[in-house]
């Protein structure tokens, strides 16, 4: 019997060596697996969302068929690029289907991208899907035209000065015209930001800097050449000594130009537009145009996706960043600068 209790104590010595050899290891295999896992809380590189998953941001454009848009596209490509980051591109077809653009802003919230470039068709209708945005704590950047959202609401605006090249193109105009006479101009539609900041600019600059040039506001073009000439056409029928337009976008200023080629007044009617096409470009070399406000919506796509990475990496990203404004005409058109902001397409 003693022999046997013996046995059995040596058992048991055995086997709780065995188990606390067992536990040792369990315990050193815990601490390399919690040391491989990255805490809570903790940022991954600035271009991956967390364990190496690639960002993917979605850029919104107000609409695909202009040609400054397709510039903004490889702005914000060339950022992806860069940044190994996911550019979705999707807009509406229409630069007038506000609806489009909000269920196309929902969707990218749905899907929970890590981020959100937009430019909003409506300033008033667009804020209610960005505050949407910002309580699923998707950040979102605002780029070319505002939204009537606080400032906490987005991570950034991106956007040119648009006040600032409305009064640009006045004062161009209002000089042209030795400050007299009678000048139109082609609102784009109702709560677009940046075409409404351009017409401000332009009209109170005219008031205050050309008291002696009458402006006559036209209706909307609405963001397309047939009305935008249609509206022309008709201002220019009630009102024969005008001698000078302003175009604050590219349809307006193209509807505009077709209008003053149809009844022979080129030359005599002042041509001052916004944005630059090639086809705007190759009407200012040939005189039919006088100039053109240009943006540089490369650097508004780029930079749009850049404050989304920067973000992601813990940065605190500029809230107002200007692209910068210019004023082109057929002197200056190929000067290092301007032939940088012209059109690609």
């Amino acid at each position: 019997m003693r022999n046997l209790a013996m046995s059995r104590r040596a058992g048991l010595t055995c086997m709780a060596a065995v188990l606390v050899l067992f536990v040792t290891g369990c315990g050193e295999q815990s601490a390399e697996t919690a040391s491989a896992t990255p805490a809570a809380g903790s940022s991954s590189s600035p271009s991956t969302g967390g364990e190496g998953k690639k960002l993917t941001v979605a850029v919104i454009p107000k609409g695909l068929t202009h040609v400054f848009w397709q510039s903004v596209k490889a702005g914000a490509e060339k950022a992806g690029g860069e940044m190994n980051v996911t550019v979705e591109w999707q807009g509406a077809q229409k630069e007038t289907d506000t609806a489009a653009q909000i269920g196309i802003v929902e969707n990218a919230i749905n899907r929970k991208v890590d981020g959100i470039v937009l430019a909003p068709l409506d300033k008033a209708a667009l804020a209610g899907v960005i505050k949407k945005a910002h309580s699923t704590d998707i950040p979102l950047t605002v780029i070319d035209s505002a939204a009537d959202v606080a400032e906490s609401e987005y991570v950034s605006f991106v956007a040119t000065d648009n006040k600032k090249g409305g009064e640009m193109a006045a004062e161009r105009l209002g000089k042209l015209l030795d400050g007299k006479g009678k000048v139109a101009f082609i609102p784009v539609q109702p709560n677009s930001a940046s075409t409404m900041e351009r017409e401000a600019g332009f009209e109170e600059t005219m008031k205050s800097r050309f008291p002696a040039i009458t402006v006559i506001r036209t209706n909307y073009g609405m963001n397309d050449r047939a009305n935008s000439l249609k509206v022309t056409e008709d201002v220019l029928t009630a009102n024969p000594d005008i001698v000078g337009i302003f175009g604050p976008n590219e349809p307006a200023i193209i509807g505009a130009l077709q209008a003053v080629k149809n009844r022979n007044l080129v030359g005599k009617v002042k041509l001052v537009g916004f944005d630059s096409t090639k086809q705007l470009e190759d009407s200012l070399e040939k005189g039919d145009i006088d100039s053109l406000i240009v943006q540089n919506p490369f650097k508004m796509g780029y930079e749009g996706v850049r404050t989304i990475v920067d973000l992601k990496a813990g940065k605190t990203p500029e809230k107002r960043l200007d692209t910068g404004v210019s004023l082109m005409t057929k002197e200056n058109m190929n000067t290092p600068e301007m032939t940088a902001l012209r059109s690609k397409g």
